[in-house]
């Protein structure tokens, strides 16, 4: 009897532990931020962004209906993707570029390269198809979102996995030094990195606020902390959140796919909604 006693309860922790990883690696989580800066126009007080990052190939329902749905919903000005919306070696790369498809049709979008971009042999055929849908790829490059008479930018940067190893970091950073000195440092801009890490870099470059991704939220949460990052290895600084250094503001997605691991823990997939406000 207490044999059979022993192996329902550990039949029950069994299902418990599955239902708790299907949950953690399957239900949504929307975290919003509010930035405030002076430097905002008036016609962008409440401006929505939402932000996806290392989908990896992911699906939430059938194609994605239930991101798409959320995203829908939310009603945003735009969408930035801050790179691995698909993983490189994966048959299910159609998963994403359906997804990047679908919203597209309703939403404006800026997009930038992450690690697994690089990776990708077929990327310039990619690159095209994502083009195509009218996403606007802004890898080094400089860009601006009219609101009626107003404009702040919007520019991103290209992965340095992208770049020669011996010098990735420097070419990363003069890319962007060169495309702060074609701007207004008194307008507001808004800069795209799938690198969170490199908050030094940005700060350094008097960077207003940069969305980013990558860390994955550190893959397991424990305490509100991640374990491990690709870029820092074992328990990193730099996985979620919104993080500030002098006048930078970084916002670390925990993205919404998988890679280190083949699951995620108490690090639920999540979308990044941030209001700007006028400071």
């Amino acid at each position: 009897m207490s044999f059979l006693i022993e192996a329902i309860l550990s039949l029950l922790v069994l299902i418990t532990i599955i239902v708790i990883i299907y949950f953690e690696n399957n239900s949504l989580e929307k975290t919003n931020y509010i930035y405030k800066s002076k430097k905002i126009p008036k016609v962008f007080d409440g401006f929505k962004i939402i932000q996806i990052s290392d989908l990896h190939d992911k699906t939430f329902g059938r194609d994605n209906s239930r991101l798409i749905r959320l995203i829908d919903d939310e009603k945003p000005d735009i969408i930035v993707v801050t790179g691995d919306i698909y993983y490189y070696y994966n048959e299910k790369i159609e998963n994403s570029l359906k997804f990047l498809e679908n919203i597209s049709k309703k939403h404006r979008i800026y997009f930038v390269t992450g690690n697994h971009e690089y990776k990708d042999k077929d990327w310039e055929n990619h690159k095209r198809i994502i083009e195509n849908y009218g996403v606007k790829i802004i890898d080094n490059m400089v860009d601006n979102i009219r609101n009626h008479d107003e404009e702040i930018y919007i520019y991103g940067l290209k992965d340095p996995a992208f770049y020669h190893k011996s010098v990735r970091y420097t070419i990363f950073e003069e890319e962007l030094k060169k495309m702060k000195e074609s701007m207004d440092e008194k307008k507001f801009g808004i800069l795209l990195s799938h690198r969170p890490d490199k908050i030094d870099i940005y700060s350094r470059n008097k960077v207003d606020l940069v969305f980013t991704g990558h860390a994955h939220g550190g893959q397991i949460r424990f305490f509100d902390n991640g374990i491990l990052s690709p870029a820092e290895g074992f328990f990193p600084k730099y996985t979620s959140g919104m993080h500030v250094k002098e006048n930078t503001t970084v916002v670390i997605s925990r993205g919404l796919g998988r890679t280190i691991f083949t699951f995620r823990l108490f690090n639920r997939p999540e979308v990044v909604i941030t209001s700007l406000k006028i400071d």
